[in-house]
């Protein structure tokens, strides 16, 4: 077996932590550190070649964007997709697309929406076969990203931007665990487009909150 070593060279103007927060971050969105798994900072350091101190900065970074979780003498860990995390990611997703999609009604912006969620599910329909789940999970989740897209509010942005990533891991969870099947997904999202094409946005509220209430028969 042949162990690789990264050293940190290929971005110089980005500061090191910054380098390692996205290293490590990658690992995490590609499950090469799955969820619960410990994150020795000396094993990182000497992965990278870098002193302890940015990578312990660097977690401290993915701490606050709650994909790691630090217990008291046991270290960093990645976060565990537990049954109430994942509904409570489920419910604020939610939220946020439900007063997304008010948004666009009460600034006139319903067929600009339309026309981001067909491209999404266009591509997301295209690669309904593909093998790379974790670019598939992408692609699934750039259908909920338009309903903030067409807001055009930075502020709306900043929050479904912070909370994006966990999400993400969401998806995947729900890909490797829960086994959803990727057809039923697409065919929800249709039927949602569908509702707000025809003008029907209490029926489409109706399916974004049955899309997402589902994980709180998980929990």
């Amino acid at each position: 077996m042949t162990t690789t070593t990264t050293t940190i060279t290929s971005v110089k103007k980005e500061p090191i932590k910054d380098q390692i927060y996205h290293i490590i971050k990658r690992k995490i969105l590609n499950h090469q550190y799955e969820p619960g798994k410990r994150l020795s900072i000396m094993s990182i350091s000497r992965e990278l070649n870098v002193s302890n101190s940015p990578v312990r900065e660097a977690i401290s970074m993915l701490e606050r964007d709650g994909l790691v979780e630090t217990y008291p003498n046991a270290g960093p860990s990645v976060i565990t997709i537990s049954e109430e995390r994942l509904a409570q990611v489920a419910e604020a997703i939610l939220s946020m697309l439900l007063g997304a999609l008010e948004i666009c009604e009460q600034k006139d912006k319903i067929d600009r929406l339309v026309g981001l969620l067909q491209n999404a599910l266009k591509v997301q329909t295209a690669n309904l076969q593909m093998e790379d789940e974790h670019q598939y999970a992408k692609y699934s989740i750039a259908f909920e990203a338009a309903f903030v897209e067409c807001c055009e509010n930075p502020y709306l942005t900043k929050q479904y931007k912070e909370i994006e990533d966990l999400f993400y891991l969401i998806v995947m969870y729900d890909q490797f665990y829960i086994h959803t099947v990727r057809t039923q997904a697409v065919l929800e999202h249709q039927q949602i487009l569908g509702c707000i094409m025809d003008g029907r946005l209490e029926k489409a509220k109706d399916l974004l909150s049955k899309h997402y209430n589902r994980f709180k028969k998980i929990a």
